[in-house]
C-alpha cells in the first residue's frame, strides 16, 4: 500500500515538473490601495521570467526577480550566515570577519549581498536555513520562487484581480490578487533562534495575511469591546482552486478565538459547503483576544496561503444574481397562480419548510422548471416535485446533471422539463433534500418556455501559438433547453492571431476543438487578450468564458473560470509552413460505411527528412483504413449517419540540423494541421 501511495505522489510530481510555466501561490494575496507590495510567488519553471500581468486599473508591476534555489551550505557556513543575519536584526549591518577555514562553502547570489537583502529575500534564506527539509513536502509544483513588486494606486478600484507571470512565449495560469481598503497585517517572518514567534496586533478593520507551514498555527492579537459583533471572513481554498499535487492535499483552514485566559470562545471550520469559514464573533467581555489560524489536520506547505478580512458588524451571506431572462421576477410570498414566463425568488427560512406554488399550464406547451440556488452560492440542496390537480406525482428532480464549472463540485440544482397533455392547474413544490433551512437558503425558480441556448467555455485560458504552425484551442459547450445545433465561432480582437481551419462546433457536440494560428510576419511575444464569439443556428449569441481545466478532488472535468483568454507566440524547430491541406474545404462530408482520403500538400521537404501523418483521438465511429506518408484514408462506421466531429491531424516530422559548432543533430517536431469538421451523411 505504501508503495502505491509513493508511486502516486511521484506521478503527480512528474506530471507537474514537466508542465509549463505555473504559479501555485501568492503571498500576500492582496494589498491596500495607495501602497507598494512585495509578492512572494511560488510555482515552477520560472526560468526566463519577463514580467507579471495583473488585470484591472491602478496596479502596476515595478519589478520581477527570479530567486534561484539555495545550495545547501556547509555547517560552518550556516552558522556564519546565521550570526550575520542576527547581527543585522540587531542593527549591526557590518559583515562579521570570515573564519579561517571556508573550504566546502558554496556561494549563492544572496550570500554576496546579504547586507542589502529585502524582507522577502531574507525570509527565503531563513526558510531554507531553519525549516527542516522534508522530502514528502517537497514539490516541483512550487519549487521555483520569484519576488514581484507591485504599486497600487490610491485610485485603484477595490476587488479581485487576476495575476499571472510571463516569459518569452509562455504565460502562467491565473491566481487571485485582491485590492483592499484596510490595513494589511502579515504573520511574522521566521525568527532567528533563540527568538520566539510573535503575535502581531491589529485593529479592526484589517486584512490578515499568512502562510501555514507543517504543524504551524498563526496567532493575531486584537482588542474588542463587550457587545460588539466582529466578522472574520477567510479565503484559503478560494485562493488556490486546484490541487497542486497529491501531497499534502487541499488546505483545510480553521479559525479559533481565545480570550485573555487562553480559553476558546469562538471557532469555525467550514461555512455550509465552503471549506473557507466565516466566523461571526459576539464579544462577551471587553478585553484582549487572540485569533488562531491553522490547518484542520495540522498539515502545511508554502501554498497554504490565507487572507482574512476582519470587520465590525455582521456580514450578509453572499448570494449571486441569476442569469437574466426577458421575464419578470416575483416574490414567492405574493406571487399568486403562476404560468410560463416568470422568475420567482424565495427562501426556505426554516428547517423542513416546503414552498408550494399553483401553476397553470396549457396542453402541448413545454415548460422548463429550473432552480438556481447552489450555482448562486446558496446552501440549498433543492428538490422539486410536480403534481396534478388530484395530487398525483407527475415528475420530480433532485440533481440535474451539469458540467462542473467553477469552484463548486456539488451541483445540486434541480430542473424539470415537462409537457402537459391537458390544460389545467398543477401544484409545484420545492424543498431541501436534507431538510435544512435558514435565512441563507435562497433560491430563484425559473418557470419558462424552453429557450434553446448554450454556454461556451475554453478549456484553457492561455494558448501558446507556434509562429510557424498552429495550436489547439479546446472548447466545451454546455447546451441548455434542448439546443443541439451547430455553433459558429470567430476570434475578436485577435490582431495577428486567427482561427485556422474549421470555425464550427458540430451539432450535438459538447467537447470540441479549434486550431489557432498567427501571422508569421508579426512576431511579438507580448500576451494578447482575445475573445471568442459564438452564434447558434437559431441566432443566439454569446462569448466563450475563459477557463482552465484543473484537478480538484480528482475531478478532471473541473473548470476554473478566468477573466481573460490570452494568446502568446512561441518558436518551434520546424512548423506548419512546410505542410498544408491539399484541399480548401474546412467542412468535409463522408457517407456512412464509406471511405474518404485526406491528402497533405508538402511545401518544403528536405531529402533527409521523414514524416508521419496520424489522426489524434478519433471518435469511436471513425477509423483509419489506410495510412500513407502524406495522406490518410478514413472510414465511417455503418450506422454513423448524422454524426459529426472536429478532427485533429498531426504530423510527426524529423530532420537533420546543424548546431553552432557544426554538429549535425536529428531534430523532431510535431506539427498540428488546421482542424477539420467531418460530417457523416446517409
Amino acid at each position: 500500500m505504501n508503495g502505491k501511495i509513493v508511486s502516486l505522489v511521484c506521478l503527480f510530481a512528474m506530471a507537474f515538473s514537466c508542465s509549463a510555466l505555473h504559479i501555485g501561490y501568492l503571498l500576500p494575496a492582496g494589498g491596500r490601495r495607495g501602497s507598494e507590495v512585495e509578492l512572494l510567488v511560488g510555482g515552477q519553471q520560472f526560468w526566463g521570467l519577463k514580467g507579471a500581468l495583473i488585470s484591472g486599473e491602478g496596479v502596476s508591476v515595478t519589478s520581477v526577480e527570479f530567486i534561484r534555489g539555495f545550495p545547501y551550505p556547509a555547517s560552518s557556513q550556516r552558522k556564519y550566515i546565521m550570526s550575520w543575519l542576527r547581527a543585522i536584526r540587531k542593527g549591526e549591518p557590518e559583515r562579521p570577519p570570515l573564519p579561517e577555514d571556508t573550504s566546502g562553502w558554496m556561494k549563492h547570489p544572496y550570500y554576496e549581498k546579504i547586507n542589502a537583502l529585502e524582507p522577502l529575500q531574507m525570509e527565503q534564506m531563513l526558510r531554507f536555513l531553519l525549516v527542516p527539509r522534508n522530502p514528502l513536502q517537497a514539490s516541483p509544483a512550487i519549487a521555483s520562487v520569484a519576488i514581484v513588486k507591485l504599486r497600487i494606486a490610491e485610485s485603484a478600484p477595490p476587488g479581485k484581480r487576476e495575476f499571472r507571470l510571463f516569459s518569452n512565449g509562455r504565460i502562467s495560469n491565473p491566481l487571485s490578487f485582491f485590492v483592499g481598503e484596510y490595513a494589511e497585517v502579515r504573520d511574522p517572518y521566521f525568527p532567528l533562534p533563540p527568538e520566539k514567534p510573535g503575535k502581531p496586533e491589529f485593529r479592526i478593520p484589517a486584512v490578515l495575511n499568512g502562510q501555514i507551514m507543517p504543524g504551524e498555527t498563526d496567532f493575531f492579537r486584537f482588542h474588542a469591546e463587550k457587545g460588539e459583533t466582529l466578522t472574520f471572513t477567510l479565503l484559503g481554498r478560494a485562493l488556490m482552486p486546484f490541487l497542486g499535487d497529491g501531497v499534502p492535499g487541499f488546505f483545510q483552514p480553521q479559525m479559533e478565538i481565545f480570550n485573555s485566559e487562553n480559553r476558546s470562545v469562538a471557532f469555525v471550520d467550514d461555512t455550509y459547503f465552503h471549506p473557507d469559514g466565516t466566523l461571526e464573533f459576539h464579544v462577551p467581555e471587553r478585553g484582549e483576544y487572540t485569533l488562531a489560524v491553522r490547518d484542520a489536520l495540522y498539515r502545511g506547505r508554502e501554498d497554504f496561503v490565507y487572507r482574512i478580512l476582519a470587520e465590525k458588524g455582521s456580514r450578509p451571506y453572499p448570494i449571486a444574481a441569476p442569469p437574466e431572462f426577458p421575464i419578470p421576477t416575483l416574490d414567492s410570498k405574493n406571487c399568486g397562480t403562476l404560468s410560463r414566463g416568470v422568475m420567482v425568488r424565495g427562501v426556505l427560512d426554516k428547517p423542513g419548510k416546503t414552498d408550494l406554488f399553483h401553476l397553470r399550464l396549457k396542453a402541448g406547451e413545454p415548460v422548463v422548471i429550473e432552480v438556481y440556488a447552489r450555482r448562486l452560492n446558496s446552501p440549498l440542496d433543492s428538490l422539486i416535485r410536480l403534481y396534478d390537480s388530484r395530487g398525483q406525482l407527475l415528475a420530480m428532480n433532485d440533481d440535474f446533471p451539469r458540467f462542473k464549472a467553477g469552484t463548486i463540485l456539488q451541483h445540486t440544482d434541480s430542473e424539470l422539463r415537462f409537457t402537459p397533455q391537458t390544460d389545467g392547474l398543477f401544484l409545484l413544490s420545492i424543498t431541501d433534500t436534507t431538510g435544512l433551512g435558514g435565512k441563507d437558503f435562497v433560491y430563484f425558480l425559473r418557470i419558462d418556455k424552453p429557450r434553446p441556448r448554450f454556454t461556451l467555455y475554453t478549456a484553457s485560458s492561455v494558448v501558446e501559438v507556434a509562429r510557424n504552425g498552429a495550436e489547439v484551442l479546446r472548447l466545451i459547450a454546455i447546451r441548455h433547453d434542448g439546443y443541439s445545433g451547430p455553433i459558429t465561432l470567430r476570434l475578436a480582437d485577435g490582431g495577428p492571431y486567427f482561427i485556422a481551419g474549421t470555425k464550427i462546433i458540430p451539432a450535438g457536440e459538447t467537447k470540441s476543438l479549434l486550431t489557432l494560428s498567427v501571422n508569421r510576419r508579426k512576431t511579438s511575444t507580448a500576451p494578447r487578450a482575445v475573445r471568442v464569439k459564438a452564434v447558434g443556428e437559431n441566432g443566439y449569441k454569446t462569448k466563450a468564458i475563459p477557463a482552465d481545466e484543473a484537478m480538484q478532488a480528482f475531478a478532471y472535468t473541473h473548470l476554473v473560470p478566468a477573466e481573460r483568454l490570452l494568446l502568446t507566440q512561441r518558436w518551434k524547430y520546424a512548423g506548419g509552413e512546410k505542410f498544408s491541406w491539399a484541399f480548401p474545404e474546412t467542412v468535409r462530408k463522408i457517407r456512412a460505411g464509406s471511405e474518404r482520403s485526406f491528402p497533405v500538400r508538402v511545401v518544403r521537404f528536405p531529402a533527409d527528412a521523414a514524416m508521419r501523418l496520424f489522426l489524434s483521438n478519433p471518435p469511436a465511429w471513425l477509423t483509419v483504413s489506410k495510412a500513407e506518408k502524406d495522406s490518410l484514408t478514413l472510414r465511417a462506421a455503418p450506422g454513423s449517419a448524422g454524426k459529426a466531429a472536429n478532427l485533429l491531424f498531426k504530423i510527426e516530422y524529423s530532420y537533420n540540423q546543424k548546431d553552432k559548432k557544426g554538429t549535425v543533430r536529428r531534430r523532431k517536431s510535431e506539427i498540428i494541421l488546421p482542424a477539420l469538421t467531418l460530417e457523416v451523411t446517409p
